[in-house]
């Protein structure tokens, strides 16, 4: 079949030239048409990289046991007054002491899950026992991490080698692994979360003062 050397379009057989292009037809073309060229993705910037990934990081976030102790007592405290009210009434009202528009299935059924509030409150309030040695645990280590890091952590080595022009957003993920570094193989224990709420307290309060972290180098 002819083709057009041009513009690469295959006309039927019995033509010979190409009234598009203005050129004669050929039997066959010498080169193959160039494929069409792949969009190119513009690369990030390494502070747009550091805080996308400083960001996703702190996605997990550290709840300290404190706070879940607290969490956890305002829930059983909600369920004990819930669960003990609504028995109460039910128990009145099977008793035929006051009059509810319900019949005695539906009483008995409201009954059996005030009682199911009263289990979850003893439960909660279990928990939140247990929690106190967690508390006094996570306030050991905090009170060891902060001694190690009075010693182990300074502005000047933390902001070694970070020019003083790097982005702020660099600059705190820079510090910021920088920290965790040190930190994780010293104390072990402190899991991926804590070590990330350690590390921006850390941040905090060496370079509270200043926006620019390198004026400390």
């Amino acid at each position: 079949m002819p083709w057009c050397p041009v513009c690469k379009n295959e006309y039927i057989k019995g033509k010979t030239h190409c009234p598009d292009c203005d050129v004669d037809l050929v039997d066959e073309l010498t080169e193959a048409p160039e494929p069409p060229e792949a969009p190119s993705v513009p690369d990030e910037e390494p502070a747009d990289l550091a805080a996308r990934a400083a960001a996703a990081s702190h996605m997990n976030t550290h709840v300290p046991a404190r706070e879940r102790h607290s969490e956890t007592r305002s829930s059983a405290w909600t369920f004990l007054i819930i669960g003990a009210a609504g028995f109460l009434v039910i128990t009145l009202a099977l008793a035929g002491v006051i009059i509810l528009p319900l019949n005695t299935f539906s009483l008995a059924v409201l009954e059996g899950m005030f009682f199911l509030f009263l289990v979850v409150a003893g439960i909660s309030f279990r928990n939140a026992m247990k929690m106190l040695d967690d508390i006094s645990r996570e306030d050991d280590l905090e009170d060891r991490i902060r001694t190690w890091a009075e010693e182990q952590l300074t502005a000047e080595a933390l902001c070694a080698g970070i020019d003083e022009d790097t982005p702020e957003e660099m600059r705190y993920f820079l510090i910021s692994e920088a920290i965790r570094e040190r930190l994780m193989p010293a104390f072990p224990e402190v899991d991926d979360a804590y070590a990330e709420k350690l590390a921006e307290d850390f941040y905090n309060e060496l370079f509270q003062e200043t926006s620019d972290p390198s004026e400390h180098s």
